[in-house]
């Protein structure tokens, strides 16, 4: 059955129509959402835009973090016509969901973080959960966390990282570590303090297995604790002695120092008696 004249072109203007809206529909569809320059459109972006663009992040589109409806677009769209705002009051959610979707994601091109210690810890423990961006987005666009991030929740009276130091808490606490174990093992100090192998020049090997946090707070004074805080009984011998009364006189702190050599720095008038004969063979 023929179709009359007026039919067929009725049918191929609509189908013209169709293809001249559909097309730049699509474009400006693609464009709003997959081109990040079309957040320049607000002059308020042009900060974000320029700190996303040298980010990590910058391959990805900003809508593959900052998820919003199309009625939410559409909206921010009229307010911005409509009221020209001249800061940014839409507060920016990210769900750790988001972050997961890369980076939990078992694929190598991202940062893979469900087995790494300090994410264990902080994003997938059972006692703690935080958001991404409390560490990741405290600058904009600028995702690697500043280093004093830790110290914003953890209470520390002195943080062992100083200028001179040029260490920061993810220094000694490895965050990205396989495991949940973030707390710092002997190995971690040695790693940094080479010459502190040797740890006490005593008899018989004193402290040899003992860990660096038994003497030092890492995040208080850098002066060792009191010795008596462990050895309460410390008493009879040489420990009487009113000229003994501190420790570190005798016991040097990380050299392999021999007793003699010690006991003569300061009774240098024994320098020769009865060498090389250890002093406290007679005196105990």
């Amino acid at each position: 059955m023929k179709l009359p004249e007026n039919t067929r072109r009725n049918q191929v203007i609509l189908l013209v129509l169709v293809i001249v809206i559909a097309i730049p529909s699509l474009y400006i569809y693609d464009y709003t959402q997959n081109t990040p320059r079309f957040c320049l459109t607000c002059h308020l972006m042009n900060n974000a835009y320029d700190t996303w663009h040298v980010s990590a992040m910058h391959d990805i589109s900003c809508h593959n973090c900052h998820e919003t409806s199309m009625t939410e677009s559409m909206q921010h769209v009229y307010d911005v016509l409509t009221k020209n705002p001249n800061v940014v009051t839409k507060p920016v959610v990210i769900d750790n969901s988001l972050c997961e979707k890369c980076h939990n994601s078992d694929d190598p091109q991202w940062l893979q973080i469900a087995n790494t210690a300090g994410h264990k810890v902080h994003i997938f423990g059972n006692n703690q959960s935080i958001e991404c961006i409390e560490c990741h987005g405290l600058n904009l666009h600028v995702f690697e966390p500043p280093s004093d991030t830790c110290v914003q929740c953890h209470d520390i009276t002195k943080a062992h990282a100083t200028q001179e130091m040029n260490t920061t808490c993810v220094s000694c606490h490895n965050f990205l570590a396989n495991g949940t174990n973030l707390i710092p093992q002997k190995t971690t100090c040695l790693e940094c303090h080479t010459d502190r192998e040797v740890i006490l020049s005593m008899p018989d090997g004193a402290h040899a297995n003992t860990t660096c946090t038994n003497c030092h707070n890492p995040h208080g004074i850098s002066v060792a604790e009191d010795c008596t805080s462990c050895h309460t009984n410390v008493s009879g011998g040489l420990h009487d002695v009113a000229a003994h009364t501190t420790c570190t006189s005798c016991h040097v702190p990380h050299q392999d120092v021999p007793v003699r050599d010690t006991c003569v720095t300061c009774h240098t008038d024994k320098v020769d008696h009865y060498a090389p004969v250890s002093c406290i063979t007679c005196h105990n």
